[in-house]
């Protein structure tokens, strides 16, 4: 998967993973109140880099959301479901990053007439719209906007009940009124908060339609193009208010595919400015849809907001070949205790500067909130000198980190790395080699990947980056014991940094990554002296022009060589130049130490808290070089939660994650077996007599075997059972239900059902073994009045529609799927005949299944 690009999917993957594991609660079935929205962490306006967007949920209460969405849920229990938990989804990300509204929308029984509800409704919906929870005190004197109101969108939600209780018609879907209404709202919002336009970054105004059928006209009877939702949506784009604010308007469908809801959708997403309509046909579909608007709402916003305000910090590395010896420079440090394993552990290890938690939100670390970029420096020669970007600002760079700077990389005797690993989306293994640490001479080969793909028969193979990362390591030469070579030329390498940021911000700034206030900091990291490398001068102006330039440059003396008097006022000299006199230097003599500083330095850099949406847990670097998964998606196993394995279909690079069970259908199991809920294919008790001891039977309806009623099992020839008694007697049957299947119950004995044996109806005469009626005109109930065979009688459940001035027609309410009508009548040409219902001979397999706990099957596959 790709790397978290600046303008490409780092805005969306993180986020996409967070929804889609909070939006899943929703699915759950009929539950009872979700989960409640923290606001503990509720980031307030002010503390934002940008406005928050006003964001409108529009959702339709019509009484066809009370159809079937699948899973024993309805439209409305689903959208409900999914608009409770998307407030709480991805840690509040939605409740605490933008100002939040509810509407719900139905029809207007008396358009002419203000205050007219809905006959049976009791959600409280006037004039055909509900506008449950605002986004600012409307009432308020200075109109403040409501902070992280979630929970007001979730109690809203809760106490709703179904649209008239449950019936399917009743309640239209005038669309277009409920835009209207949100027009005139969003109006009336903009009056009353000057300061939000103009300016450069007006507040976004967003609207989001969750409807699940047709648009109807007011009085929620057929359709006039002046009552088009798409001419309000273009309206709404076109610009509200006096500085002409731009309103986009989102459409998810979650009808009947292919409908001319769906068609109305498109068009209304089309005018809204958002392209295309989401087709919510399931669950899940439902889920990516509310994913796929917030995302998009974060691209054209935050993400372009925030991605100025994460802070840029370079680190700076001493890579003289100090960092490579031990006991005062007299010798080659073993493997892991040398300064540079020791700092590569602190940059790149389990407690990295990656890993350090940061004071906004919950769970926020550094690497899903700064861009981390790694440069080193050495000697001058041969020239320009050793320094050079290892790893430029970019966010999830750990594993550059780790790969740049492993010695078993640049060692040209130690093994490469095995990248292909990669290509299943599972790290790669920096194999194990003990001679970078041997001593002198060692001439390292470094490597520079520009997106090497871990295919080995790419050319160069590598971790397939997609940001250019080099590799480096101290110069190791001389006649030994310790490694020489490399010089302590720290100017060059401030310079370079220097140099690097100018570059970079105006790269950017063409780009719209970086603003003016987007911060940078440095952290130089050495272990010894300069003298005899930089001058006090050369060092003093690089450090003070990068701070005069906005850059603190933060510094720490690692290791035990740094602790004599003159090293450490060098460095002190070092932290005050490059902090504008504000801060000392950080002794760190050990690893621990190490990380314990870089900590603290991250402990003074202020963070956004309204972006905190990056999350490099879900895709970091390295990656594969091959296309993203989408959300929902897996490559491994290791993708999934416990209990859960990665099924990928055919040749497919990427599959879903699905309980790792036995079978998802009873062809998946063995003879005589059956697939249960869970997935398990087990082996009924029984499911015929033949299943069970001679002197048992089987219940079908529990599929256990019991003992027989009568000792014999069958009764032999004609008897039967008697039940009471345990006695195989003749005629026994009290009715019909005791006989098999073409055989009547006459005079107490189970015959096959014919005449004259088994008596006529009335009106039905015995011709040959079959009842037959007297008269063919008996059979319909009345006669035929001409050679056409059209009969003339009584019809009855017969619906009846209307017509409107329009030319339109409709049954009262909702046009799209709200009326139902039932018909029940006699069948026109029948011969008469009643039939019975089997219900009371339900005894296969499901009524069996259902008391094992079998019943509800699911689709299962595992992988193969």
């Amino acid at each position: 998967m790709k790397r978290l690009n600046l303008l490409g999917s780092w805005k969306r993957i993180g986020v996409q993973a967070g929804l889609l594991a909070g939006l899943g609660l929703a699915f759950a079935g009929t539950a009872d109140k979700p989960a409640v929205a923290g606001m503990g962490d509720c980031p307030l306006e002010d503390e934002c880099t940008f406005k928050k967007p006003n964001f409108m949920i529009i959702l339709d209460y019509s009484t066809s959301m009370n159809e079937s969405f699948g899973d024993n849920i309805s439209r409305w229990e689903a959208a409900a479901g999914a608009v409770q938990n998307l407030m709480i989804a991805d840690q509040n990300y939605l409740s605490e990053n933008m100002h939040v509204a509810l509407m719900r929308f139905g029809h207007d029984p008396n358009p002419n007439s203000e205050g007219t509800l809905i006959n049976n409704d009791s959600s409280g919906i006037e004039d055909g719209q509900k506008l449950d929870v605002h986004w600012y005190d409307l009432e308020g004197d200075d109109k403040t906007y409501y902070e992280c109101n979630g929970q007001a969108i979730i109690d809203a939600v809760d106490a709703l009940p179904a649209p008239i209780d449950g019936n399917l018609t009743g309640i239209g879907t005038w669309t277009n009124g409920a835009l209207q209404y949100a027009q005139e709202l969003i109006e009336q919002s903009i009056a009353d908060h000057p300061s939000d336009v103009p300016s450069m970054d007006n507040r976004y105004y967003g609207l989001l339609v969750m409807t699940d059928g047709d648009w109807t006209n007011a009085n929620g009877m057929g359709q006039t193009p002046s009552e088009a939702p798409s001419n309000t949506a273009a309206d709404l784009l076109a610009g509200v208010g006096p500085e002409n604010q731009p309103v986009q308007t989102f459409a998810v469908f979650f009808g009947e595919e292919g409908s001319s809801g769906e068609m109305s959708a498109q068009q209304l997403a089309m005018a809204g400015g958002t392209m295309n309509a989401i087709l919510a046909t399931d669950q899940m579909s439902l889920t990516m849809a509310l994913t796929e608007v917030v995302n998009t709402i974060k691209d054209q916003v935050q993400a372009v907001e925030c991605i100025g305000g994460l802070p840029r910090i370079m680190v700076i590395l001493d890579a003289s070949s100090s960092m490579l010896n031990i006991g005062g420079g007299a010798m080659p440090a073993p493997q892991g205790e040398s300064g540079w394993d020791l700092a590569r552990a602190a940059l790149a290890g389990d407690n990295s500067i990656f890993e350090v938690e940061v004071n906004v939100g919950s769970n926020q670390v550094v690497e899903d909130l700064v861009h981390l970029g790694l440069l080193v420096f050495g000697h001058n020669s041969p020239a320009p000198g050793e320094q050079k970007i290892l790893v430029n600002y970019g966010p999830c760079m750990k594993d550059n980190f780790r790969w740049a700077l492993a010695p078993q990389i640049s060692h040209p005797n130690c093994a490469a790395p095995d990248y292909t690993p990669l290509l299943d989306n599972q790290d790669y293994v920096i194999p194990d080699c003990a001679d970078p640490w041997n001593g002198p001479p060692i001439t390292w080969e470094f490597e520079q990947i520009v997106g090497g793909l871990p295919d080995p028969n790419s050319d160069p193979a590598g971790p397939g980056f997609d940001a250019d990362t080099q590799t480096h390591m101290p110069k190791c030469e001389g006649a030994g014991p310790a490694c020489s070579g490399s010089g302590t030329y720290t100017h060059l390498g401030l310079e370079l940094a220097a140099s690097n940021q100018a570059q970079y911000h105006a790269d950017q700034l063409m780009l719209g990554n970086v603003d003016d206030g987007t911060q940078y900091r440095n952290i130089l990291i050495t272990d010894g002296q300069y003298n005899g490398y930089s001058t006090d001068g050369q060092v003093q102006g690089a450090l003070e022009g990068m701070y005069n330039s906005g850059i603190t440059t933060y510094v720490i003396g690692f290791g035990d060589g740094v602790n004599t008097p003159a090293a450490m006022q060098q460095l002190q000299n070092m932290a005050q130049w490059g902090s504008g006199g504000n801060e000392n230097y950080i002794d760190a003599d050990n690893q621990q130490e190490l990380e314990m500083a870089l900590a603290g330095i991250i402990e003074q850099i202020s963070f956004d808290p309204c972006c905190a949406f990056n999350d490099c847990s879900e895709v970091s670097e390295p990656t594969t070089g091959e296309p993203d998964p989408e959300p929902g998606q897996c490559a491994t196993d290791a993708d999934c939660k416990e209990g859960e394995i990665c099924v990928i279909p055919g040749m497919a690079m990427f599959g879903t994650c699905e309980p790792d069970v036995d079978c998802m259908n009873d062809e998946d199991c063995g003879p005589g077996q059956v697939c249960t809920d869970e997935g398990m294919c087990v082996t009924p008790p029984c499911m015929s007599d033949d299943d069970c001891d001679a002197d048992e039977v089987c219940n079908t309806e529990t599929g256990i075997c019991e003992a027989a009623p009568c000792t014999i099992v069958p009764c032999e020839g004609n008897l039967v059972c008697n039940e009471e008694t345990g006695e195989c007697q003749p005629g026994v049957c009290p009715d019909d239900f005791q006989c098999q299947d073409g055989e009547a119950c006459v005079d107490g004995m189970c015959v096959i059902q014919s005449c004259p044996d088994v008596p006529c109806e009335d009106g039905f005469t015995c011709n040959n073994g079959v009842c037959e009626p007297d008269d063919p005109t008996d059979a319909t109930g009345t006669e035929s009045d001409s050679d056409t065979g059209t009969t003339a009688g009584p019809t009855t459940g017969t619906p009846t529609t209307s017509t409107t001035d329009d030319g339109t027609t409709g049954d009262g309410t909702d046009t799209d799927t709200d009326s139902a009508s039932t018909t029940t009548g006699e069948d026109d040409e029948g011969c008469g005949c009643t039939t019975t219902a089997d219900e009371n001979k339900a005894r296969g397999l499901f009524g069996t299944l259902m008391a094992l706990g079998f019943a509800g099957f699911i689709r299962r596959r595992r992988r193969s």
